[in-house]
């Protein structure tokens, strides 16, 4: 069962493999290219290597890959990962006392 996380970081992954391609077709955000451009580049670079598919539908298929594996990565640290200490309980504990 895919958590609500993880929805999430399927649907941020699809849209930055759409936001990705703005640097490729116009000169905006041509600065950070190197960073937002990821999922195309790879798209581009699937292409090339298996000649045969579109570049844009491997980023799509790229970026919600991505976003889901950081999802589930998020997922993971915020349930299975306890730090000691960290969030003090706000209820004291009540031994012995009936309540």
């Amino acid at each position: 069962m895919i958590s609500n996380i993880q929805r999430k970081g399927v649907v941020m992954g699809i849209i930055w493999s759409l936001l990705a391609w703005i640097p490729y077709y116009t000169d905006y955000l041509g600065s950070v290219r190197g960073i937002i451009g990821i999922p195309a580049a790879l798209g581009l670079n699937l292409e090339l290597a298996l000649n045969r598919g579109d570049s844009f539908a491997y980023s799509i298929l790229l970026g919600a890959g991505m976003g889901f594996v950081i999802g589930s990565i998020a997922d993971f640290a915020r349930n299975g990962i306890k730090i000691v200490g960290l969030f003090p309980r706000k209820k004291k504990k009540l031994y012995g006392r009936g309540l």
